[in-house]
C-alpha cells in the first residue's frame, strides 16, 4: 500500500469556535485521511491495456471505427464497403459527391443518408428504404429504384435518365428532378 497524501483538518476547532492561537498543532489535527493511489508502473500498464483495447476495435484499413464517425462526417468508400459487409444499415450517413457507380445497395436502410451530387449511375438501389434520403443533384442514371421506400426523400435536379423507378416504370431521357414516363415509340406507321 502506498500512501500518497495526507489530508489534515482544522474543521472540528473552526467548528467549535476555538481560537487557535497557542494551541498546538497535534492537538488540532481531528482527522487524517489516507488516500491509496496506484503505482506508476499499475498506471503505465493500464494505460496500454486501454490503448490496446481502442486499437482492436478500430477498423483496420480506415483507422477509424465507423461509429466513431461524427454526425455528417463524410464516409469513405473504404468505410461505405466495410458497412455493407456487415449491417447494411447507412442511415444518416454522409455520402454527398462520392463515386458509387454500379453499388449495390439494395435492401439497405438508407434512412436520411445524404447523398446529394453523389454519382450512383448504374446503382442498384431497389427495395431500399431512402425515405428522408437526400439525393439532390445526385446522377441516378440508369439506377434501380424499384419497390424503395422514398417517403419524404428530395430528388431535385437529380438526373433519372433511364432510371428504373420504384414503381417500375423507366424514366424517360430529360427527367431531371422527377421520374417523366418513358414514352413508348411505335415503330412502321
Amino acid at each position: 500500500m502506498a500512501f500518497t497524501s495526507v489530508d489534515i483538518s482544522l474543521a472540528h476547532a473552526q467548528a467549535e469556535n476555538t481560537d487557535l492561537k497557542g494551541v498546538d498543532d497535534s492537538a488540532a489535527i481531528t482527522a487524517i485521511q489516507v488516500v491509496e493511489t496506484p503505482s506508476a508502473e499499475a498506471v503505465v500498464k493500464e494505460n496500454k491495456k486501454a490503448a490496446k483495447n481502442r486499437k482492436n476495435s478500430s477498423t483496420k484499413k480506415t483507422g477509424k471505427s465507423i461509429s466513431e464517425s461524427l454526425p455528417g462526417e463524410k464516409l469513405t468508400i473504404k468505410q461505405v464497403m466495410e458497412i455493407l459487409k456487415t449491417t447494411r444499415d447507412l442511415s444518416g450517413k454522409n455520402l454527398s459527391g462520392l463515386q458509387l457507380v454500379g453499388i449495390n445497395l439494395s435492401k439497405c436502410s438508407l434512412k436520411g443518408i445524404d447523398l446529394n451530387h453523389a454519382n450512383l449511375e448504374r446503382a442498384d438501389l431497389s427495395e431500399s428504404d431512402l425515405e428522408r434520403a437526400d439525393l439532390t443533384g445526385a446522377n441516378l442514371k440508369m439506377s434501380n429504384l424499384r419497390l424503395s421506400g422514398m417517403t419524404g426523400a428530395v430528388v431535385e435536379r437529380a438526373i433519372l435518365d433511364g432510371a428504373i423507378w420504384k414503381d417500375g416504370m423507366v424514366c424517360a431521357t430529360g427527367s431531371i428532378g422527377q421520374c417523366r414516363e418513358f414514352a413508348v415509340t411505335s415503330f412502321g406507321k
